[in-house]
């Protein structure tokens, strides 16, 4: 202490117990003290305490005061106790290397920021703190900060200015044009809030689109997924304008075997339902529509996600069969049934199907999708001697029939029969050329491009049910072989799942 030239400063002192001052002069409502008090420095000395008194500080510094000041003549600086500072103005200070700052305690509002160039931390500047600052960082504001720095967000700025590489006022929260052109985001979704309490209340909407027609011409598949019960019915489609003619189908078959009506229907804008037939049409019937904002798919996201968890398990089901994605089709049908049978998490793992006709499905008449499969044939199409069934690949359940789809290996025919027998353990179709993985990717929720090759692939045209892309104008022309089957074909335009959603009769 000795060595040290006293001065007029304060300097702050996390270690004082007590602020002191060696001169009287700068403390108002000064007492004396009767009694001889003593105060230990920091080398041991003990030096008197002649009084003590108030101080408050003065402008450009904020009104802040220090009670209870001792009067130590000894003393060579004058000293402000961080401890009891914050307590008398009810503020806190956070030091760092370069300063410290003085906040409101309650609000946390900085009210002086005091920049040290020293080894001490002094209260009040002293003249070569003064004209060692750069005058201009204590001048520009936040925004021009904003504005120099290459608009960068606040918490940037925030983070050069506590660290004292620049000086502003506060951090700016003005409104910038410029990043609003520049550097405009989407708005997060929050979760949503809506909820149904009975079935059809919301019936959820979408159409998948097939870089690859498949062999029966369809380009195309709309969904419809009753936000209660998560049950889900799905139709392959040749062209965008099918979907309204679908819709008052699958409306007249809710209305029929529900005895319920569609309330809502959520979709996104497309053409293929923001027309003149599906206005006049929910007017007819008292329903409305909940269409996403224009480039807003996250709106229609249940539908969405449920696209993305069917062609799951398409992808999954001809792959494990080797089949073609010509025949996504009949993976769609086979992936409807079995998601309405399977329990959801969504539902508390109860099964859409158990949901919808309370009731639990039967999975005793399942069969491996794709596995080898012997039809009985009629007796009216054989000769006595001539074999009684015929290998077949099994495509899954046939909408209107309670049977099986299975398809003729050696003739490609389809045939709908009831009695079937089955060998889940041989996939006829795992002879063939494998099928790259990467072909099924066109059942990606977003396919690349370039898998629109596979029209014309010579995968598609070993396939030998696969017809010509349909043009717009006119319908494609069905495969004679298609028509060659056992029994009719059924329509691939009804609901992929069954109305009533138990599997076939056991064989």
């Amino acid at each position: 202490m000795s060595l040290q030239q006293p001065d007029d400063n304060w300097y702050m002192d996390t270690g004082a117990s007590s602020h002191m001052t060696s001169n009287a002069g700068t403390l108002s409502s000064y007492f004396n003290l009767s009694t001889n008090n003593k105060v230990i420095v920091g080398n041991g000395t003990e030096i008197p305490i002649l009084g003590c008194g108030v101080k408050q500080l003065q402008p450009p510094l904020p009104p802040l005061m220090l009670n209870n000041v001792l009067h130590a003549p000894h003393i060579i600086k004058n000293l402000v106790s961080v401890r009891k500072f914050t307590s008398d103005n009810n503020v806190s200070v956070d030091f760092d290397r370069f300063g410290f700052t003085i906040k409101d305690m309650q609000t946390g509002k900085p009210l002086m920021r005091q920049n040290s160039l020293g080894e001490l931390y002094p209260l009040l500047p002293t003249h070569q703190t003064q004209t060692s600052a750069p005058q201009a960082l204590t001048t520009v504001s936040a925004s021009t900060w904003h504005n120099r720095l290459g608009h960068p967000g606040p918490t940037i700025v925030s983070v050069l200015r506590n660290n004292n590489f620049i000086s502003c006022r506060s951090v700016s929260t003005k409104f910038c044009h410029s990043c609003q052109l520049g550097k405009h985001t989407k708005l997060p979704f929050s979760l949503s809030t809506s909820s149904t309490c009975y079935p059809f209340d919301i019936v959820h909407s979408d159409l998948w689109t097939s870089p690859v027609v498949s062999n029966m011409g369809y380009r195309f598949y709309v969904l419809f997924l009753d936000d209660f019960t998560n049950f889900l019915w799905t139709f392959p489609i040749k062209h965008k304008s099918e979907v309204f003619n679908i819709f008052t189908k699958f409306h007249t078959l809710i209305t029929t075997e529900f005895n319920c009506r569609i309330k809502n229907l959520q979709c996104n804008n497309g053409r293929e339902y923001d027309n003149s037939s599906f206005h006049e049409f929910f007017q007819k019937h008292d329903m409305t529509f909940r269409f996403s904002c224009p480039h807003t798919s996250p709106q229609n996201g249940k539908a969405k996600r449920k696209i993305r968890t069917i062609n799951n398990t398409i992808r999954t089901l001809l792959l494990h069969a080797n089949i073609p994605p010509s025949k996504w089709h009949y993976a769609l049908s086979m992936a409807t049934y079995l998601h309405n049978i399977l329990p959801s998490k969504s539902n508390k793992f109860v099964s859409p199907t158990s949901s919808l006709y309370l009731r639990h499905p039967d999975y005793n008449s399942l069969k491996i999708f794709g596995c080898l499969c012997y039809p009985h044939l009629p007796s009216s199409t054989t000769h006595k001697l001539d074999a009684r069934s015929t290998p077949c690949v099994f495509l899954g359940y046939p909408s209107h029939h309670r049977g099986f789809l299975c398809l003729d290996i050696s003739s490609r025919k389809i045939i709908t029969a009831r009695h079937v027998t089955f060998n889940e353990s041989i996939f006829p179709l795992s002879h063939d050329p494998p099928t790259p993985a990467s072909s099924y990717s066109i059942l990606d929720s977003n396919p690349s491009p370039y898998m629109t090759h596979f029209i014309n692939s010579p995968l598609a045209s070993n396939d030998q049910t696969m017809p010509p892309p349909p043009s717009p104008t006119t319908s494609p022309t069905i495969s004679p072989i298609v028509q060659q089957v056992t029994t009719p074909q059924p329509t691939h335009q009804t609901v992929a799942a069954s109305p009533v959603p138990s599997p076939p009769m056991r064989t």
